[in-house]
């Protein structure tokens, strides 16, 4: 009887532990972000075009409301909607083209997780766009769950269409 108390107990440990991914979902965290020109645009553009890269922290609303906006509405001057939101610019031109990273020690992570609740990065360049054709590349939303990644750095490169991503993402859980 005693075995199978222990027995039953300790299934019951596992399955607890198991489901609990069910009910706490793995907590998003920051990481490296590293964004950079791809040769191809370089090749494309025949220099370092002069662009734009916003990092905008997002909770679940946020996400939903920053996934229709069309790009050129979101860069346009006259659109307050850029200037209201709590991001983190890069700019590359012909005299500076290195990449950038927001660095996992950057404290704006601190207020976008804890104090915002950001549950992911979107992404967005200005770039401009051949034709309307296909998916917009020049937004990527980059989720920020700790079990999306294999590690602290996520590579973005700035391709001729956008955004190219280079790291690999864990698939979501189904």
């Amino acid at each position: 009887m005693r075995l199978f108390t222990t027995l039953l107990l300790s299934a019951c440990c596992a399955f607890s532990l198991s489901s609990c991914s069910l009910f706490f979902p793995p907590a998003p965290r920051e990481y490296n972000v590293k964004v950079g020109y791809d040769p191809a645009t370089v090749d494309s553009f025949r220099v370092f075009p002069s662009v734009e890269v916003d990092m905008v922290e997002a909770n679940e609303m946020l996400l939903h409301q920053l996934e229709k906006v069309e790009i050129d509405d979101y860069f346009d001057p006259e659109n307050t909607l850029r200037s209201s939101l709590r991001k983190r610019t890069f700019c590359f031109s012909e005299e500076d083209n290195a990449d950038k990273t927001l660095s996992i020690d950057d404290p704006v992570w601190e207020s976008w997780l804890e104090k915002r609740g950001a549950t992911h990065l979107v992404l967005l360049v200005n770039l401009p766009r051949d034709g309307a054709k296909g998916p917009d590349m020049r937004k990527l939303v980059l989720p920020l769950s700790s079990d999306r990644w294999d590690d602290d750095d996520i590579e973005v490169s700035i391709i001729p269409a956008g955004f190219m991503l280079q790291t690999p993402m864990v698939p979501e859980d189904e």
